[in-house]
């Protein structure tokens, strides 16, 4: 664990996966005493993972202690953790070194991609970053989230926006889409949230939103896999889209795209809206 910020994040992780299996699920023999908290005793958790308890408390305390990757493998097989769940343990633990690079500006997205973004309208796409800053997008975005282009800089971030009561009503299921915004965000971030920037985006989507604070206490995780969204857009009414992210070699971003399902029959509709309305790629 290399920094406090980490070590309460993992300390925070562990106590919520405990709180998540029941003694039951663990294998852990039934006891008529009376449990004050759900899910496993930290002594219980110890005993399954070959550690002691003073230890795993001190761990739970955020105590500055160092963790064997044999230990974290214990721990993660103790707390049923999945893939994902895994990755983002060791990642707190300090297993996976915190990328020190500088997040990527528009600056820094090479002209092909940039031109590549251009090309993908009508349909809807967006060049990001690790923290969802929005460096680039193409007239099929613009279209897709009316007002995105008018927002000051600082606002074009997609985990700003899917919080933003300007853009709730576009998305059908709105508390599915925040969910999995946090979860996915939290996943890419483990390792960087003591970095100033991360912190600041955290703090500042904690004052705003307190649904956005809920989530972000949840500790959920999700891998970035394409899925379908549902949209219910003021021109082009309810409309499913299927979401795309794709790394961008060469540069420390992500490009996001939008498309119509097949036999939806949205893309002429689509491209006529973009055609009246949509503005250049920016």
């Amino acid at each position: 664990m290399e920094t406090t910020e980490q070590r309460r994040e993992l300390a925070a992780f562990l106590r919520s996966r405990r709180a998540r299996i029941s003694p039951q699920a663990a294998g852990v023999p039934y006891s008529s005493g009376t449990r004050r908290t759900p899910g496993l005793r930290r002594e219980e958790v110890a005993a399954l993972a070959g550690v002691s308890v003073s230890w795993y408390t001190w761990l739970e305390q955020a105590r500055r202690i160092k963790v064997s990757r044999q230990v974290l493998n214990s721990l993660a097989r103790v707390l049923q953790l999945d893939a994902i769940e895994t990755g983002h343990l060791f990642r707190l633990a300090g297993e996976v070194l915190p990328s020190d690079s500088p997040l990527c500006t528009r600056e820094q997205v090479p002209a092909l991609y940039l031109s590549f973004l251009a090309q993908l309208g009508p349909l809807p796409a967006c060049i990001t970053n690790h923290r969802f800053d929005v460096l680039a997008w193409n007239d099929g975005y613009a279209t897709l989230f009316p007002g995105f282009a008018a927002l000051p800089p600082e606002r074009r971030n997609n985990l700003v926006v899917a919080f933003d009561p300007l853009f709730r009503d576009l998305f059908e299921d709105w508390a599915h889409s925040a969910e999995q915004a946090v979860a996915l965000f939290r996943a890419q971030a483990a390792d960087q949230l003591v970095r100033p920037e991360y912190a600041e985006l955290v703090g500042q989507l904690s004052q705003e939103s307190a649904e956005f604070r809920e989530l972000w206490q949840r500790m959920d995780l999700r891998i970035g896999s394409p899925a379908a969204q549902v949209f219910r857009h003021p021109a082009l009414g309810r409309i499913e889209l299927g979401a795309v992210k794709l790394r961008l070699a060469g540069a420390e971003a992500t490009l996001v795209a939008y498309q119509p399902l097949d036999g939806s029959g949205l893309m002429p509709r689509l491209a006529e809206l973009v055609e009246r309305v949509g503005e250049p790629t920016r």
